[in-house]
């Protein structure tokens, strides 16, 4: 009982510590490492259609990932970057949000957000980034190529010991690496 409790209560801190996160996220210019800031790439004019990751993630996927306690969000920071999707609580006490965005690969290049490179996930283009400077190492954001934007992968992680020794980065891409190849050809 007390170990339910504890999961349940450690979960729950996970989903708000991404909320808060979120949140921290979602506006602003970035700063390069040399302190100026940075040129931001153009993004899209909207939210990409087409696939709603709320109900378009397979739930074998989901299963997959041990990710529970769906929550539908939306995001529009002062920039004009929008976010729609869901995120999930997982078993091992991080959380993610995977969501449509119109902030486009050159536009997260673009920021020079710490850690920032370039993968390939599923044959699509991909950059991986750190963008909460207040704690990189808790979180990850993964964005994969689609039309009109990009499909967002934002890793919270804030006890890292407890999922092993994997990095918010690895978990994010192991999601995207399982979510991508689900993905209508269309999208």
């Amino acid at each position: 009982m007390i170990g339910a409790r504890r999961t349940v209560g450690a979960v729950a801190l996970a989903v708000g510590g991404v909320l808060l996160i979120v949140g921290c996220n979602s506006g602003g210019s970035a700063k390069s490492t040399g302190g100026a800031t940075s040129t931001t790439a153009a993004m899209a004019s909207d939210v990409p259609t087409g696939y709603d990751p709320c109900t378009q993630v397979p739930q074998n996927v989901l299963d997959s990932l041990q990710l529970t306690m769906k929550i539908p969000r939306q995001q529009d920071a002062p920039d004009g970057t929008m976010w729609r999707g869901c995120q999930w609580a997982s078993a091992d006490e991080y959380s993610i949000a995977i969501w449509v965005t119109n902030a486009t690969l050159d536009n997260v290049r673009s920021k020079h957000y710490q850690g920032t490179q370039d993968l390939t996930i599923s044959g699509r283009n991909a950059v991986s980034s750190r963008q909460v400077p207040d704690h990189p190492d808790q979180q990850c954001t993964v964005d994969v190529a689609i039309k009109g934007g990009s499909l967002e992968f934002f890793l919270s992680n804030p006890a890292p010991g407890n999922s092993g020794t994997k990095n918010a980065c690895d978990l994010a891409q192991q999601a995207a690496e399982k979510v991508v190849p689900t993905l209508p050809s269309t999208v």
